[in-house]
């Protein structure tokens, strides 16, 4: 009798201390960032924003990924606004996002790979911008890179994320079989945006009340 009051005891502590110690759930800030849902050779959720953006087989996980290819300067981009093309929930201020994708490719001689992650109002002002972060010469095309960027906390009136992927680059030659790399490509995949909600504070009361449970539950045992 003596030791079920003990197991429940300790139980029940337990569960009160973790129930009042919680965060909130990590989001994804962009949809379809795999790009496995496609229709026909571009990505659901995704903005053709310059000719040159396509689905690629060349993926770093899943069947899909995000082409990128002109021999021109801004020839090929691709944008989300996680709101009007994503459809994902509003940013809320004060959380701390962390954004990353796994990019492989070439900028080429005289090119420039580049990607830009901003936080917007409701009518499209910018209130945090990252400016274009240049990421082409650290590319390679026989292997995935992993980038990731942290724009800070986001600001009261923020509501959407938007994200820019610019491929600006010349021919360099071939890449891995099953693409053809003459006119200088880019692939992009896993783009990630994780919101952490901070800490959900737990009241003095509740740490006293669970530390008495404990010790109570200490008692009936040595009882």
């Amino acid at each position: 009798m003596i030791k079920n009051i003990h197991k429940k005891l300790t139980l029940a502590a337990a569960l009160l201390l973790a129930s009042t110690a919680s965060q909130a759930a990590t989001v994804n800030g962009f949809a379809n960032g795999g790009f496995e849902t496609a229709t026909g050779n571009l990505a659901a959720n995704w903005d053709n924003a310059a000719a040159g953006y396509t689905i690629s087989k060349y993926s770093h996980t899943g069947e899909n990924a995000l082409r990128l290819s002109s021999p021109q300067i801004n020839a090929a981009i691709a944008i989300q606004n996680s709101l009007e093309q994503g459809g994902m929930p509003p940013l809320t201020a004060g959380d701390h996002p962390i954004f990353s994708f796994w990019m492989t490719g070439d900028q080429g001689t005289h090119g420039d790979v580049n990607y830009a992650l901003r936080y917007l109002d409701s009518v499209g002002n910018i209130l945090a911008d990252s400016q274009a972060q240049h990421i082409g010469h650290l590319l390679t095309w026989d292997k995935w890179t992993y980038f990731s960027y942290d724009l800070g906390v986001v600001p009261v009136g923020a509501t959407a994320a938007f994200i820019e992927f610019v491929q600006a680059i010349g021919p360099f030659g071939t890449g891995p079989a099953g693409e053809d790399w003459t006119q200088g490509v880019v692939i992009v995949d896993d783009v990630y945006l994780g919101v952490q909600a901070s800490v959900v504070p737990v009241p003095a009361a509740a740490w006293l009340f669970g530390s008495a449970l404990i010790a109570l539950a200490g008692i009936k045992r040595r009882k």
